[in-house]
């Protein structure tokens, strides 16, 4: 369960975490830069999503529960029913002959304890808070494989095609996949998703099905359905499950076999993304901060599909992002908006190509400049 920002603030500066003038620092920097003011705790290196997670957990006087340094086996997450699990927010996370220990993140709920007494009638019940983001991963072991799930909605035989394209999307989602394929094979569609810039399998569809699913997200795209011969791009917004919309950036092209589908994810998260979440050593990140901060130069960001370079300078912008900085970007496309940044989508059509868009932003009285891509030599 969500804390809201207040009453985060309140259990941070209780429990000795961070003090009065760290906080007022970090308002300051959230209302300056149109952020959460987390971002300039874990930024600064104030806290780290660890002692978060130990300050909510002490607020509540239980012991924390860190799963993502221990991970619960799928043995351990599949003894808990999946309709319990997700009704209490619960994972077991360990159990010997006499107790067993529960982590939840909302141990607000009066009877947790007395629902896993019937569960586990002998042994006594440890409850711990672990954070709302690993207990989210630790459910992704209740999900069927998608191929299954297929299957089931195949043979109802009513809105097949938006029932696998929504099982398609909410698995991406739930694994953080960057990019989602649709690869027409002979007899069979192939469904792989980018994770961490690696693709891997997801499921197959057979091939009778995919014209339905295909027309589907070319309508939703706002694509031509009577287009199979040239390459299309669009865009959609999806709205997950009790969730924010998502938007998704569609490109199709036709192959030999039928025409292939990638859907790139521009995940909302992105938008509250640091360099301390990107995994840069600490050298490393004051590095780029220094050379973000100087009064002139220019950083390239390089690297292979869903490697983040998007997500890099993104966040570098942010850091930037000031009432008194003319930030200006051209992109193709715009894959995240953000707040008091100029941003421009090249459009070839009306001529804004990047150099000629370049050349505009320089009659803008800019501050900061980011180019998508640099397509001369």
């Amino acid at each position: 369960m969500k804390i809201d920002n207040k009453k985060l603030g309140e259990i941070l500066l209780r429990e000795n975490f961070v003090s009065a003038k760290d906080l007022e620092k970090a308002e300051e920097f959230a209302k300056m830069h149109h952020v959460g003011f987390l971002e300039y705790l874990l930024t600064e290196e104030i806290i780290t999503h660890a002692l978060l997670g130990q300050a909510i957990a002490e607020s509540y006087k239980l012991p924390y529960y860190d799963l993502k340094t221990h991970k619960p086996t799928t043995e351990q997450v599949l003894k808990i029913p999946a309709t319990l699990a997700r009704q209490y927010r619960i994972v077991l996370v360990a159990e010997d002959a006499d107790t067993v220990t529960i982590a939840t993140d909302f141990p607000e709920q009066t009877n947790i304890s007395q629902t896993m007494q019937t569960l586990f009638p002998n042994k006594k019940i440890i409850l711990a808070y672990s954070m709302e983001e690993d207990i989210d991963a630790a459910f992704l072991y209740y999900r069927k494989p998608l191929e299954t799930r297929f299957g089931e909605i195949i043979k109802t035989q009513t809105h097949v095609a938006p029932e696998i394209i929504e099982e398609i999307f909410e698995d991406a989602l739930a694994y953080n996949a960057s990019d989602i394929h649709f690869e027409p094979q002979e007899k069979e569609i192939l469904i792989r998703f980018r994770i961490d810039g690696v693709l891997h399998e997801a499921g197959i569809i057979p091939k009778e099905y995919y014209d339905n699913i295909l027309n589907r997200i070319k309508v939703q795209a706002q694509l031509r359905i009577d287009e199979h011969f040239a390459a299309q791009d669009g865009a959609l917004r999806y709205t997950k499950a009790g969730g924010s919309p998502i938007d998704f950036r569609v490109s199709i092209l036709p192959t030999l076999d039928g025409e292939k589908i990638v859907i790139r994810l521009l995940s909302q998260y992105i938008r509250s993304f640091t360099l301390s979440d990107l995994g840069l050593s600490p050298l490393h990140q004051k590095t780029l901060e220094e050379a973000a901060k100087k009064p002139f130069g220019m950083i390239l960001v390089t690297g292979p599909t869903g490697s983040g370079k998007t997500t890099t300078l993104y966040a570098l912008l942010k850091i930037l992002n000031s009432p008194d900085a003319n930030i200006t970007t051209i992109e193709d496309p715009v894959e995240y908006k953000l707040i008091g940044v100029n941003q421009i989508q090249v459009n070839t059509q009306t001529k804004l190509t990047f150099a000629n868009g370049l050349r505009s932003i320089l009659r803008q009285d800019p501050d900061v400049i980011l180019v998508g891509e640099i397509r001369d030599e």
